[in-house]
């Protein structure tokens, strides 16, 4: 399933993770230029509200002691009486106190020190020795405070957090609680660059040189004016120097200034998903002779079009955008940010063909922008969900109505902090993202009531004229569900391009809206909405808004048996539309720039109700294991040849039923084979564009396709009948785990029958042992009706697979993950060897 990895991970940059000893000082500065450096290690943490917690001399020798990034909430355990409720993944949540102890380095005097933290959710509000620095509300924006006149330069200083997640729900979706994204130490002279104090823009680019231009923010925190030379220099993948500009500019004391300096770099390395060449601008400041600031941003020469007839041209290039919506939270590790977790995703979406990412809905964690840039995946960088209203499900009519009061979409939501914070909110998340290539435009709302269906048009003005400001280069957007209402009242000639969430609300919107406003750009920003469950199949499926029901498979059930909590996989269940009827409209009609399908994983919360805890629109499942639609997607959007055949083919009781057997494949045919007899050859046509399909007798053996392309055989799969469950097996995705980056080993557990045939339906327990340098982070099989811990040792197979996570402890060694069924530990465990290395 990975066999891509290592060429996608050798292209991603390796995140060295350096510690601030508490116990003692140390040198921090290889020059005199900044020093950042991570803060994660070493915090205590209580939930609960104590009172004094914010002061200096207060006690938290009792505390847990753990590292960041860190959410409580996945911790559970899950109960239909939390407050959080279907949204929240009936998780709980609460208030939360973090402390750390530390000093400052010997070479840090009279540096300016700061600390900046990715992500606190929510209502993070902070105090260094005491002093209250301030709050934060929003959960998923990055921000940074001066910790430099209350430090104690020689002795002991203690950062404390209060984080209040304790008003549920505060938001749509799982959220998690606590200091979930990395902290950062950073010190600088006070001549500087900036706080995100750079922007790039190539807005000049030929086949022989782009312009370069670069504006710096530079702060002379001194009390007397200083006379300083900028030098910018951009440097190739391989780190040498393309082109290089220098200036000198006088800045009075305590003033800030912006400078522009432009540059050509000649026969440009373009960037694209195919081919994410990347540059690095180095900003140098010298006060005379000495080096005082060096700050690198990312560079990515790359000319994005969007035209109202022909959709989305890259360098010139048509491109489709074949894009996923994800939400944050990274499966059984929760909101805790794993870099790795992270990074296996993409390169999963990757494999699949996708190019594009919409971070749904809120400000995503700075690495997803930088593995991005890395992959090549274009980005949708969205900032909120919901302005003041929301929706609600009217249940006489079964359909979503706006409310027509300040009642936002989750009751504790962010409408309650919009009118003193979206500006703030907004401007910090265009300035930390602006100069990633990656991001193509800004979102700045979701299916947004006040303006589709009441007209309140002011807002988007104001938004959009800050997202203009601050970033000429990018367009905005909005994600718009309702785009009957939104026509009235005129609010899609506010966006620069329109997003259709579920195609406009009909899916089949596109063509009529092309007609009436052609100078419109369009993309589908949330849609399909399908829904499936890994293993799980109904002939007769299920769409939420019934007129769009597709009919049924065969006319009596041939799987009575599937829960109705969960979703059938043959592309049958859903909200509006198909996966495949969805594609199809998106790549024939030129101006439909791309689709964003809701979801590329599942996700917590967003359940539909108790006992489901886990939101089912994913392609991939919360274990990382994909499920049937992932390959109808790879079967469009790769041309590695591939055939998958579903569904699986262990059915006691079913002899002689007839089963639709549906093929994804990038081949031109396919010919089936049931026990070594043919049943028959099907082409693609004109009404069979997007898959396959044969009703075979159900009858126990060998299900096999073979798919040829051009009258050649290209790709075989095989589905073979089990019997009751015997063994299993572990197989993990990497063996070796770097001690520097907080590694993770996917550890996929398989049920099998005693011949090794995949057992589909095997729901064994197994329990885990984790010896040597490493340690057991979570366990989980998928199953959206599953109530049992992520932080267990011990899961149920659901369908026949399930997983443990693995993360070396930080010292060098062997490790050895050991299973064996829950009920026999007797019995010789299953063991799979890691390593753990310090990288060199």
């Amino acid at each position: 399933m990975m066999k891509h990895l290592q060429k996608f991970h050798s292209a991603v940059a390796v995140f060295s993770f350096l510690l601030l000893a508490s116990a003692g000082q140390q040198s921090v500065f290889a020059d005199a230029a900044r020093s950042r450096l991570n803060f994660d290690a070493g915090w205590s943490f209580i939930k609960g509200d104590p009172k004094g917690a914010d002061t200096q001399a207060f006690d938290h020798s009792e505390w847990r002691q753990l590292d960041l990034p860190h959410d409580w909430s996945i911790e559970g355990p899950f109960l239909e009486s939390h407050p959080s409720g279907a949204k929240g993944g009936y998780l709980p949540c609460g208030t939360g106190w973090y402390r750390k102890s530390f000093q400052i380095p010997v070479d840090a005097a009279g540096k300016m020190a700061f600390v900046e933290f990715d992500g606190v959710y929510m209502n993070g509000e902070v105090w260094i020795n005491g002093h209250r620095l301030g709050k934060r509300p929003y959960g998923y924006i990055g921000f940074e405070y001066d910790l430099t006149p209350y430090l104690n330069l020689k002795g002991e200083n203690v950062l404390a957090v209060r984080v209040d997640n304790s008003l549920q729900p505060s938001s749509r979706w799982y959220t998690g609680s606590g200091i979930y994204r990395h902290v950062w130490l950073k010190f600088t002279d006070k001549l500087r660059v900036a706080h995100w104090g750079t922007q790039i823009s190539t807005p000049k680019i030929t086949d022989k040189h782009a312009e370069v231009l670069v504006k710096t923010t530079i702060e002379n925190g001194y009390d007397k004016a200083k006379k300083v030379k900028v030098t910018q220099t951009v440097v190739d993948a391989m780190g040498e120097a393309v082109v290089s500009s220098s200036k000198e500019i006088d800045l009075a004391a305590g003033k800030a200034s912006v400078l522009e300096q432009k540059m050509h770099i000649s026969h440009p390395a373009l960037w694209s998903p195919k081919s994410p060449n990347l540059y690095t601008v180095r900003t140098e400041l010298r006060d005379g002779t000495l080096l005082v600031d060096r700050y690198e941003t990312p560079l990515g020469v790359r000319e994005v079009v969007f035209d109202a007839k022909r959709g989305m041209l890259l360098n010139g290039e048509s491109v489709i955008m074949k894009g996923m919506c994800n939400h944050h939270d990274l499966g059984p590790l929760g909101a805790a940010m794993w870099d790795r977790a992270l990074e296996r995703r993409l390169i999963m979406l990757k494999e699949m063909g996708c190019n594009a990412i919409r971070t749904a809905h809120n400000p995503p964690s700075p690495e997803l922008l930088d593995f991005c840039n890395r992959l090549g995946f274009l980005v949708i960088n969205e900032t909120f969900d919901e302005w003041r209203r929301g929706w609600f499900f009217e249940q006489s009519t079964k359909t979503l109505v706006a409310s027509k009061t300040n009642k936002g979409k989750a009751k504790q939501g962010y409408h309650l902090h919009f009118d003193e914070w979206a500006v703030k909110d907004l401007t910090d998340h265009i300035r930390r993202d602006r100069n990633h290539p990656c991001v193509i435009m800004w979102s700045v709302g979701n299916e947004v009531p006040e303006a589709q269906k009441y007209g309140e048009l002011e807002t988007i003005k104001q938004l959009r004229e800050i997202s203009h400001k601050l970033d000429p280069s990018r367009l905005v957007t909005v994600g718009c569900n309702f785009m009957a209402g939104a026509n009235k009242t005129g609010f899609p000639e506010f966006m620069d391009i329109v997003g259709y969430n579920g195609g406009g609300e009909s899916c089949y919107q596109y063509e009529a809206d092309h007609i009436a406003y052609p100078e419109r750009r369009i993309y589908a920003s949330e849609v399909p909405h399908t829904l499936q469950t890994r293993g799980e199949y109904r002939t007769n499926g299920k769409f939420r808004i019934k007129k769009y029901q597709p009919a049924p498979l065969t006319q009596m059930e041939v799987f009575p048996e599937t829960s109705p909590w969960y979703e059938s996989s043959y592309d049958n269940a859903g909200v509006r539309i198909t996966a495949r009827d969805s594609w199809r409209l998106t790549k024939t009609l030129p101006f439909v720039a791309g689709e964003f399908r809701w979801t590329g994983f599942d996700y917590i919360g967003e359940s539909g109700g108790w006992p489901r805890v886990i939101g089912n629109f994913g392609i991939i499942d919360l274990c990382h294991f994909p499920k049937d639609t992932y390959y109808f997607y790879q079967s469009q959007w790769t041309e590695e040849p591939m055939v998958h055949l579903l569904p699986h083919w262990t059915m006691p009781g079913k002899e002689g039923i007839l089963v639709p057997v549906w093929c994804y494949t990038n081949g031109d045919s396919v010919e089936l084979f049931l026990n070594g007899e043919s049943l028959g050859v099907q082409k693609f046509t004109a009404k069979t564009d997007m898959h396959l399909e044969w009703m075979v007798p159900y009858a126990a053996g060998e299900l096999k396709a073979v798919a040829s392309k051009n009258g050649k055989v290209v790709a075989t799969t095989v589905k073979r009948t089990a019997g009751p469950v015997a063994k299993f097996t572990l197989q993990a995705d990497q063996t070796k785990l770097d001690i520097g980056r907080r590694d993770l080993s996917y550890v996929t557990v398989r049920m099998e029958d005693k011949e090794g045939n995949f057992a589909p339906k095997g729901d064994r327990w197994v329990s885990f042992e984790v010896e040597g340098p490493g340690r057991l982070v979570a366990v989980a099989n998928g199953d959206p009706v599953s109530h049992e811990s992520f932080q267990g040792v011990s899961v149920k197979a659901f369908n026949g697979m399930a997983l443990a996570i693995v993360a070396p402890t930080g010292e060098e060694g062997e490790i050895v993950v050991s299973a064996h069924w829950s009920n026999m530990r007797w019995a010789n465990p299953v063991e799979v060897k890691l390593t753990a290395h310090a990288s060199k």
